[in-house]
């Protein structure tokens, strides 16, 4: 009898830590499927806010410092200037010689170098271009942003003392241009970086002269940000 008793209380403690363990082990997946089901919810409200910040943001124009003026519109100070040197243009009807087009690095402003700022083969500014290089000028003081002036000439060959090739003619334009903004315009050197691309970049095929006047140009481009400027060189 006394064997029975022991032999039947031992069995009796194991059956006891046994159904301990399994309450302990029940507990465990039940926090656990707690804790995943309220990382579940987290994520989902995660997710929606970033959706609708997404929408809000996707709602409104691009811009540069842009001021909230009357019930919450935005003026953006690239485009008040833009409308002013269009209306400029306008005036003097120098539409067909600067022409105003939006690229992915920013505003880009060229000047045909034909009847506007330069005679063929020379870099010296005639005196129309100076009254559109300073109208330019206005609108780069009022603006912030780093200013990338492009020299670029058409596909036929130049060769005299001063300019042995296009690359020397193109680069000795923009740097011209970038020294009258500097000393007559106001604007600070740091601003402005000048590059000449020569016949390399052309906006339309050299195939007719009509086409090589367009890619005799000035391009000043108002980047929309100061890092790698360079990467952001015209087509």
């Amino acid at each position: 009898m006394i064997r029975t008793r022991r032999s039947t209380r031992r069995h009796e403690n194991v059956d006891r830590w046994l159904l301990t363990y399994a309450d302990m082990i029940t507990l465990l997946v039940a926090l656990f499927i707690m804790l995943y089901s309220m990382s579940a919810v987290n994520q989902e409200k995660f997710g929606a806010l970033a959706q609708s910040m997404r929408r809000e943001f996707q709602a409104l124009p691009e811009h540069n410092g842009g001021k909230v003026v009357g019930a919450g519109s935005i003026v953006d100070p690239v485009e008040q200037q833009v409308s002013r040197l269009q209306q400029f243009l306008q005036e003097k009807g120098l539409q067909s010689q600067v022409r105003i087009r939006h690229e992915e690095r920013g505003l880009v402003i060229s000047l045909l170098s034909d009847g506007t700022l330069f005679d063929l083969g020379s870099a010296d500014l005639k005196p129309s271009a100076k009254q559109v290089l300073d109208q330019v000028a206005e609108a780069l003081r009022a603006l912030p942003n780093p200013v990338l002036i492009e020299g670029h000439t058409d596909n036929l060959p130049i060769r005299t003392a001063q300019y042995p090739s296009n690359w020397e003619l193109s680069a000795a334009r923009a740097a011209r241009v970038l020294r009258y903004l500097v000393q007559k315009g106001g604007i600070p050197a740091e601003r402005l970086i000048a590059v000449g691309y020569a016949d390399t970049r052309p906006l339309v095929p050299n195939s007719s002269p009509a086409n090589r006047a367009q890619n005799r140009r000035v391009d000043i481009a108002v980047l929309k940000t100061s890092q790698n400027a360079l990467r952001f060189g015209s087509r």
